[in-house]
């Protein structure tokens, strides 16, 4: 009998936390989204990219970059030769506000010939921050 006791006890204990969690929820919820909170405006603000250039064939690849705000921007190239990764060519820098980063890269020929690249791009607002996400803002392989 003691057991069940323990048990029934535990349940109420859980059962009255969640519902003031819940109460805690309803109450914050409309709060938090009406001020916006720095997920959001993380998620609506920053860097977009409006083209990526991947030509294996030609051996280039580009991106342009437009920010609505200040953001570090990474982009990661992976270069592939023979159906393997050959190199991995990283470029990054600050992007102000209201500015575009446009770049074109010329990779030197390899043997086996380049046979597909891939491009990623990421923005922090702190790179040096080790707990923020970068927000991934362009990805594409060819």
């Amino acid at each position: 009998m003691r057991s069940s006791t323990n048990r029934e006890r535990t349940f109420r204990t859980l059962a009255a936390a969640a519902a003031a969690v819940g109460a805690l929820t309803a109450v914050a919820g409309p709060a938090a989204a009406a001020t916006g909170t720095t997920t959001e405006f993380q998620a609506s603000a920053g860097c977009v990219t409006t083209d990526i250039h991947l030509d294996p064939a030609a051996r280039e690849a580009g991106w342009t970059v437009d920010c609505a705000d200040r953001r570090y921007v990474f982009a990661d190239i992976t270069v592939f030769a023979g159906g393997v990764a050959h190199s991995n060519p990283q470029e990054a820098r600050w992007v102000d506000a209201g500015d575009t980063w446009q770049d074109l890269n010329v990779y030197p020929q390899t043997t086996p010939a380049i046979d597909h690249l891939c491009v990623h791009l990421v923005s922090y607002v702190d790179p040096t921050n080790p707990f923020e996400q970068p927000q991934v803002i362009g990805h594409s392989c060819i």
